[in-house]
Order: structure tokens, then C-alpha cells, then sequence
């Protein structure tokens, strides 16, 4: 009981501190016996995050405390709630809290595990009686969202659904089908020998029945159709190219994209047209390789492509899904993939990118695009082993320091990638005065950088920077100790923003001059203080991209101010001053 009043205290000094209710936290006065709405906030911290509800604290009076009259019958009528009027019935832990001279109810309600999701309120029903907990307000869930919970448990079949006015005469591309059973017979020569072309489509879900005759599915035209925006137009991606870091922000002359483009056509299709589109507006570099060049790109096409395939072969194609495409979108600061539809089965925000976490919401179209080759190369779009993600992240985080974010919701899933490093020569400055003498590792500074940059951190991002479990925690732990990070909810549950007071760095980054600037002596200083360093390294103690750091190198060694110890390359080539 000690603890658990300390924590209350913390709470409801945060409470009174920014004068407003938390995500997590629900405070009633509860003057006149329970709220008659506590049920619909249990149902909301139940399809959320988890919460609190405090009983007995007057927010319009600054949080005071004024107590509750009779705190035994008030904690038994909670129970009851939590028990007989929610379906699925609830067991929150509710206890009466000696504070600050009154007794409180409080009653903490855990978050439902997603196959048990979505708690409503049984009298209501499903569809009017489900809510989910937004700022700090319960919020009812759409019939949308309640479906995409209800289909979570299962395996949805939304892409073998038949397009009744397809034919596989008009509709399908002659060559992709060629290829894709070549490709299959080749793989699986068993299944698929001595069938016809129909017999074969129809085993690998291209043609499905309907009324009688085999017509081609979603999947079938999505993954060797001629043009499936015929059917469905809006099953395509939209790129969009801002002019500054808000997207409502209007460039010169009030123009509001730099450039755009609508892709359609299959999903192999798609994923090359739309990293060529998103290439017309990303940067490009080269060095001098012995006779030759070799270029590099701002953001890898590797990690552009990972992310797009995601995108469509795991977003939701419900028929209410269809009408939303998905949306790629060029800041100068970052890029971002967004999908319709959240997160699937087993897969989890924190253990993205992990060995083994891989779930298929489209399991027939992602079979399918295992076999169908890239229009151009023949490599099949998708391995469906759940190792992009990872490779994603290893190779942002070489060429940044920082690694791809991820955030999803019951409507959308997101990635941002970050186009250029955000720790700074400022930023490490700021870091050092504010570390108190300690030592900060470079996944801290970056942690740091990308909170300073107003974005949420937590175990699961450090552990993409590189340290081991064990590592995560106590880097976070250090981070958190120091005060440069609080938590972004009233109750302490591991994600965490930068502490008030310390956003002005985020400023100083907007006005940071542009990463090439002054790098060369940027890099001079950073060799004077050691015998040699990697390129790894220089980026780290620069801030800067790699490519603007091979640049720069290219410069120095022709100007002979700075001698490589190993061929171009060589995994083993280390940069130092040059020796006279």
C-alpha cells in the first residue's frame, strides 16, 4: 500500500503540474456515488493501452482531493461494472488509498490481450459499445476498427475474393503468368507437373469459382493482373513530395508539392514505379573507385522497397478498406510509408524487426508474391520471412545513425524513415553539458536526437540501435534517471518523451546549417583526435550522411590532407591524417 501511494502521489503531481488528464489516467469526483460513464473508460483503457481511474479527486479544482463518502460500497459497485456489464467481463485490481487526508478508489484496468479485443459495453452492443481511449478522452471505436479486432483471431480472406468481372482471357498479363508458373513448377515440380495453365492458376489462387467458371481473384490480378485499378481504383500509391517538414505548410509561390505521382498496376509493378518516383527527389552521391564511380543514395532503394512491399502486401484490403490507397510521402527531413489497417496477428510494435516475428493479414497474395518475379529483374517481391524489416532497419541505421520508426493504430500502420542523421556536432554539445560528467553511448545520443525532434522513444527503439536487452534498459534507465526524458503518460509504461524544458535543442536543430556544411573540417577535427578512424566513425562524429562524408573524404585525399590505410574496397580501409 506504501508504493502504491507514492505512485499516486507522482501521478497526481504530474496531474496538477500540466493541469490536464492523462491517456492513461481517469480522474471523477464521483460527489454523487459512480459515474454513470465509468464503464464506457473501462471499455476504452481495455482496448487500449491500459489505465487508470481515480475516484475521489475534483479536476476543475486543480486536482484537489475531496474524497469519496462510503470508499467500500463505491469500490464494490466498480467491481460490479468491471464483472456484469462489460463483455468481456473485466478484473481490475481497485483499491481505497489514504491521500492527502481523504480516502480515494482507485481501480487499475488492464489492457485486454488482442484476440479478447474489443470490450464493450453489453448493453449497447458491440457496434455502439466499444470505445478506446484517445488523449484523454474515451473515444467509440468505428465499425471499421471493431471489424479489423474481430477478424485479428483468424486469418482473413479479403484477397481470395473473386472480381466477378474479371476474365482471365482479358485481365491477366500473358508473360507474368508464363513466369509465375515457371516459377512455381520450378519450385514445387510435384504439385504443379502435367497441369494445364487453368488447373494450375486455379491451385495457386489466381482463379477462383464463381457462379460456375473461374474468374481471378484479388490476389491473382494484384500479383499478375494487366492493370487492377480498373476494378479498383484506389488499390494504387500516391506519392507526394512536400516543400517543407509540415505537409500543410505551402512552399513559394503557395505551391503545395515539389512533385507527385498516382502508381498503379501490380504490386510488383508498383514497387519499382514508385521507388523511380520517390528517386527524382532524393539526393545522390558518388565517389571515385579506381577508374569507375560508385553512387550511393540518400535512402537506400533496398529500404525504400522493403518498406512499399509491406505496405502492400500487409495493408487491409476489406471491402472497406479499398477506397484508401496508400500513401508515400517526401519531407525534406524524412520519409514516410503509411497503410490502411493496423498491425496483424502476432506481430507487435516492439518486436518488429526481431527473428521470428512475421505474421501474413493477406496470406494468398503473399504467396503469391513469393513467386511473382520484378517486371524487370525477375526477383521475387517478397521473401515473407520477416527479415526486412531488420535488414531495413541495419541499413538506415548505417547510413543515419538512426533507425526507421514505426507507429500504428486500429486504421494505419506507418514507418518513417529519417533521410539524414539528426545528431549534430549541437546536438553532442547539448548531450555532453547535460550528461553530468557521464558517458553516453551512440545509441543514447541518438535516442536523444530523435526525442529532441519530438518523436517517442522506448526499449524497443534502443534495442534497434544496437545494445542487447539487458544494454536497452540501462541506457534508457540512465537517460531517465539524468531527467532528460519523462514518461509520456501519467503511469511509468517504458515510452518516453523528451523532459519539458530541454525542447528548445529541437529548435537548434531546425537551424542547424545543412549536413555537408563545414564538414571537412568537421572531419579534420575529429582525426586529430585519434590515429585513424572507419567511415562509421566519422559519421557518427559528425552528424553527417554517408555520402556526404565519402564526398568529403574524396575531396581530402585528392587535396592530400587526409591518406586511406586500405584499398576503396576494403572492409578493413580506415581514414587518418595524411603523414608527411
Amino acid at each position: 500500500m506504501a508504493e502504491a501511494h507514492v505512485e499516486l502521489a507522482d501521478i497526481v503531481a504530474r496531474l496538477r503540474q500540466t493541469g490536464v488528464e492523462f491517456e492513461d489516467v481517469e480522474v471523477k469526483r464521483a460527489a454523487g456515488g459512480l459515474p454513470q460513464n465509468v464503464a464506457e473508460t473501462m471499455s476504452a483503457f481495455a482496448n487500449s493501452r491500459g489505465g487508470l481511474i481515480i475516484l475521489g479527486l475534483d479536476e476543475r479544482a486543480g486536482f484537489a482531493p475531496v474524497g469519496v463518502s462510503d470508499p467500500v460500497a463505491l469500490r464494490d459497485e466498480l467491481a460490479g461494472v468491471a464483472r456484469a456489464k462489460l463483455t468481456p467481463a473485466l478484473a481490475p485490481v481497485i483499491d481505497a488509498v489514504p491521500f492527502e487526508g481523504v480516502i480515494l478508489v482507485l481501480a487499475e484496468i488492464e489492457p485486454l490481450p488482442p484476440l479478447q479485443r474489443p470490450c464493450y459495453v453489453t448493453t449497447r452492443g458491440l457496434y455502439n459499445g466499444a470505445f478506446v481511449r484517445v488523449g484523454d478522452g474515451d473515444q467509440r471505436l468505428t465499425p471499421y476498427e471493431i471489424d479489423r479486432l474481430r477478424e485479428n483471431p483468424g486469418q482473413p480472406r479479403w484477397d481470395e475474393e473473386p472480381v466477378s468481372q474479371a476474365t482471365a482471357e482479358k485481365d491477366l498479363d500473358r508473360r507474368a503468368v508464363t513466369r509465375l508458373i515457371e516459377t512455381a513448377s520450378r519450385n514445387s515440380p510435384r504439385s504443379f507437373s502435367g497441369l494445364s495453365e487453368p488447373d494450375a492458376l486455379a491451385r495457386l489462387g489466381i482463379l477462383v469459382p464463381h457462379d460456375g467458371s473461374l474468374v481471378p481473384s484479388l490476389a491473382g490480378l494484384l500479383s499478375v493482373g494487366a492493370y487492377p485499378q480498373q476494378f479498383f481504383p484506389q488499390l494504387m500509391v500516391s506519392l507526394a513530395v512536400y516543400p517543407h517538414e509540415d505537409a500543410g505548410e505551402p512552399g513559394p509561390g503557395g505551391i503545395r508539392f515539389l512533385d507527385s505521382a498516382a502508381v498503379g498496376g501490380t504490386v510488383p509493378t508498383m514497387v519499382t514505379d514508385t521507388i523511380q518516383a520517390a528517386q527524382r527527389s532524393l539526393r545522390r552521391s558518388s565517389r571515385v573507385v579506381g577508374a569507375g564511380r560508385d553512387d550511393y543514395w540518400e535512402i537506400e532503394p533496398e529500404v525504400i522497397r522493403e518498406a512499399v512491399v509491406n505496405a502492400l502486401m500487409h495493408r487491409d484490403y476489406s471491402p472497406q478498406a479499398r477506397g484508401t490507397q496508400i500513401r508515400v510521402e517526401l519531407f525534406p527531413d524524412r520519409l514516410t510509408v503509411t497503410s490502411p489497417g493496423g498491425l496483424f496477428g502476432n506481430v507487435r510494435l516492439e518486436t518488429l524487426g526481431e527473428s521470428g516475428t512475421s505474421s501474413s493479414r493477406n496470406a494468398r497474395l503473399s504467396a503469391l508474391l513469393q513467386e511473382a518475379g520484378d517486371p524487370f529483374t525477375g526477383r521475387p517481391v517478397a521473401e515473407n520471412r520477416g527479415s526486412g524489416i531488420s535488414m531495413m532497419i541495419s541499413q538506415v541505421r548505417r547510413d543515419t545513425g538512426l533507425v526507421p520508426l514505426f507507429t500504428a493504430s486500429l486504421d494505419d500502420f506507418c514507418v518513417t524513415i529519417p533521410r539524414t542523421s539528426l545528431v549534430t556536432p549541437e546536438l553532442r554539445a547539448w548531450a555532453r553539458r547535460l550528461s553530468r560528467g557521464q558517458e553516453f553511448s551512440e545509441a543514447q545520443i541518438s535516442v536523444l536526437a530523435l526525442a529532441s525532434a519530438g518523436y517517442s522513444v522506448d526499449i524497443a527503439l534502443l534495442r534497434r540501435l544496437g545494445p542487447g536487452p539487458s544494454g536497452a534498459r540501462r541506457q534508457l534507465s540512465q537517460l531517465r534517471d539524468l531527467g532528460l526524458l519523462q514518461p509520456r503518460r501519467a503511469r511509468d509504461d517504458g515510452s518516453y518523451r523528451l523532459a519539458p524544458g530541454l525542447s528548445e535543442i529541437a529548435a537548434k536543430n531546425e537551424a542547424r546549417s545543412s549536413p555537408g556544411s563545414g564538414l571537412p573540417e568537421r572531419i579534420l577535427e575529429a582525426l586529430g583526435e585519434t590515429d585513424s578512424a572507419s567511415r562509421e566513425d566519422l559519421q557518427g562524429a559528425t552528424g553527417a550522411s554517408r555520402s556526404s562524408v565519402i564526398n568529403a573524404l574524396d575531396d581530402l585525399i585528392t587535396s592530400g590532407t587526409v591518406e586511406a590505410t586500405a584499398p576503396s574496397r576494403s572492409p578493413n580501409r580506415r581514414y587518418r591524417l595524411a603523414r608527411s
